[in-house]
């Protein structure tokens, strides 16, 4: 299938590894050029020169923090000027959610508004930031990685509620801009095989018992949420918008209709 992305130019936020990083492999390899983001320097350095020798795509890297607003422009700005313009954002900067159980009645609440700082207005910031180019452009895709802890009660900051505002935004966001040609999804990812959820589970012991939770026995990989991605910031996703796809490997008995 010819995914006709040949062309199109991405900002992946959050690019220089894991999930990211996926997506922005992927989007290169269906001929996108693309801009990388990330705070560390070093490895997003390191990152768009791999990314580059092995899809022979141009891939810029840019340092940025998306809880800082006018980094978040100064992003936008610059991406476009490399590229041309944007035509596809990834939302993939975001740290993966503590599991610190946290009582009702202890927990500081500065922890809750750093985690909406950080994802909710650092994702909100950046499509305000990159709609301009899209609208002029009357097309464009965003795509917004959320967690499958929006759907899991039990804590109060963190990947919870940080993930079902995500979504939230997601479906609002999409009827403002559809009319522009923009459609904007979001994407619920399980228990992902990343060097980050490596260091968290720490034992294989770990690994294999989140393995078990779902039905296929084993982690997602970053490259299958990639073509998942890949295939909605194309032309040929075009009545998909306003919407959460799930790739999780089937995680949970919950029935959803």
């Amino acid at each position: 299938m010819d995914l006709q992305l040949s062309g199109k130019k991405a900002l992946i936020v959050g690019g220089s590894r894991g999930i990211g990083k996926a997506i922005a492999r992927q989007l290169a390899l269906e001929g996108v050029d693309c801009t990388i983001c990330s705070r560390n320097e070093s490895s997003l350095q390191k990152a768009a020169e791999e990314l580059a020798q092995e899809t022979k795509r141009k891939i810029y890297p840019i340092v940025a923090d998306t809880s800082n607003p006018n980094s978040i422009l100064n992003l936008a700005e610059n991406a476009a000027a490399a590229m041309g313009s944007i035509d596809i954002l990834i939302n993939s900067g975001a740290r993966v959610g503590g599991t610190e159980p946290e009582n009702f009645h202890e927990i500081k609440e500065e922890l809750i508004l750093k985690d909406f700082e950080e994802k909710y207005m650092g994702y909100f910031r950046t499509m305000r930031a990159v709609a301009p180019y899209m609208i002029e452009n009357q097309w464009g895709r965003i795509i917004n990685i959320s967690g499958l802890a929006a759907r899991i009660g039990g804590n109060y900051f963190s990947s919870g509620p940080r993930n079902a505002s995500v979504v939230h935004l997601t479906k609002s966001a999409s009827l403002e801009l559809g009319k522009h040609g923009i459609n904007v999804n979001a994407i619920y990812p399980g228990i992902v095989d990343t060097e980050t959820n490596r260091k968290q589970f720490n034992t294989e012991e770990a690994v294999s018992q989140a393995a078990a939770m779902s039905p296929l026995n084993r982690l997602i990989t970053p490259e299958e949420i990639a073509y998942v991605v890949t295939f909605l910031t194309s032309p040929l996703s075009a009545s998909i918008t306003g919407d959460v796809i799930s790739v999780t490997g089937g995680i949970g008995n919950t029935v959803y209709y």
